[in-house]
């Protein structure tokens, strides 16, 4: 496609892998990291950070530098150990990969060097617990049906073995614990044979579990993706505008970054919304097109996309604010609570005392401050008060006294829900206060 008819959706890309504006972080120090722990055979790759960080774009993009395909196994609360080695057996397309020998990688159409026909044949014959049990002249659809009706950890490895595949759980932190021992056991079968295995997971669990096994002493590779810094969501926006030849002022570009809660896909979904709302679809029209980009337009751009992108979170927040027991209490100590995150500078986490200094900045007018016990009360319920609706959003960690937000999204868009550049007929709380910051 030639470059001028490029769509700007390409450009500023919301989904899947980003090109042009593709950025690393800390000079690229995540992406040599990950490139390393997964040359260096029979390492366990745990990629921790917040969801929407850029965990998958990460991935993707050292896995395809080095020549490797992903072989994705995606986890929900209902995933137990034997489904991932089922949906991983599954994914598996024999016609894709390629074969892996000690001096080269080489491109193989349905043949092994040396080992005679590539599938699930050769998979049969070369699995022990398999080898021996399928008739000669069984054909491939009959084996795969048997392989996976048996499933199991010492079934895949070959396959990661000797091909480019590398095998990716994205999700782990949905696993429940108990699943998630037992996937480090068996992961042990992996290291022994020299096969690297990333994990994705939004929490440090996986890592807690991970260091308490002995076995994997030694052999655990952690890239911790955490929320960006603004230098790099401003890398974002420089290489897309400059490649569509827009200007945009430092300031604007400042205030994208800083408004993105730490996330390069709100900043792509923010960057492209500014050329949506002007009808500019391609890079031509971008390239030919006189318009300004004005705060206001960034302003209501920002409101825009929390509104479109992240609307899911409207029944969530309206949920929290209100709390439980909404017509007999004293205090809006919920709503408050939230209230604190809003304020800047943006945090992800506040300590017990921090939500203290910040209930008192928070413009309260006539409503009371909540008194500790209150305040103690509504920390302590957040988990079950969230659970029981379906939804986590906030996390009170009672060890650590320190308030999480799990969702860095549900903050953009408790921020963004109202526009800034207009004063509505009613306000609540959370825009009163961010209007009043302005």
């Amino acid at each position: 496609m030639p470059e001028a008819s490029e769509r700007i959706a390409d450009i500023f890309k919301a989904t899947g892998q980003p090109t042009v504006t593709y950025v690393k972080r800390d000079s690229g120090s995540l992406e040599r990291k990950l490139k390393s722990a997964i040359e260096e055979s029979g390492q366990l790759c745990l990629i921790t950070g917040p969801s929407k960080t850029g965990k998958t774009t990460l991935y993707r993009e050292v896995i395809s530098n080095i020549g490797k395909e992903p072989l994705i196994v995606r986890c929900d609360k209902k995933t137990k150990c034997d489904d991932i080695w089922k949906k991983a057996l599954e994914a598996v397309d024999f016609d894709r990969i390629e074969s892996i020998s000690t001096q080269k990688t080489s491109k193989i159409s349905g043949e092994l060097e040396g080992s005679g026909a590539f599938g699930w044949k050769w998979l049969a014959n070369t699995a022990i617990r398999i080898k021996g049990t399928i008739a000669r002249d069984t054909g491939e659809t009959d084996i795969k049906k048997k392989i996976l009706s048996e499933a199991g950890p010492d079934l895949l490895i070959p396959i990661l073995k000797e091909t480019n595949y590398v095998l990716v759980i994205e999700d782990f932190h949905y696993l429940n614990d108990d699943e998630k021992i037992l996937l480090f056991q068996q992961w042990k079968g992996f290291i022994d044979e020299e096969v690297s295995v990333l994990v994705l997971g939004t929490t440090h669990r996986a890592v807690d579990i991970a260091n308490s096994n002995k076995d994997l002493i030694g052999r655990i590779a952690q890239i911790d993706v955490g929320h960006w810094e603004c230098p790099d969501l401003e890398a974002i926006c420089i290489q897309g505008f400059g490649h569509l030849e827009q200007r945009i002022s430092k300031s604007l570009i400042r205030k994208i970054a800083e408004e993105a809660v730490g996330l390069p896909i709100v900043v792509q979904q923010i960057c492209l919304s500014i050329f949506q709302s002007k009808n500019i679809a391609t890079v031509q029209q971008a390239r030919q097109s006189n318009f300004r980009i004005t705060e206001d337009i960034l302003l209501s751009c920002m409101h825009d996309t929390a509104n479109t992108k992240y609307l899911q979170f409207a029944s969530h927040y309206a949920t929290l604010i209100r709390g439980p027991k909404e017509k007999t209490r004293k205090y809006n100590t919920y709503e408050l609570v939230i209230a604190c995150f809003t304020l800047n500078p943006i945090k992800f986490s506040l300590t017990r005392s921090e939500i203290n200094e910040r209930l008192k900045k928070l413009p309260l007018e006539n409503q009371k401050p909540p008194p500790a016990a209150s305040l103690n009360s509504t920390l302590g319920a957040l988990k079950t008060f969230q659970e029981t609706r379906g939804f986590e959003l906030i996390e009170w960690i009672q060890n650590e006294n320190k308030l999480y937000i799990i969702e860095p999204s549900f903050l953009f868009y408790v921020r963004w829900r109202a526009k800034h550049n207009a004063t509505p007929t009613q306000l609540d709380l959370f825009e009163a206060l961010l209007i009043r910051q302005e």
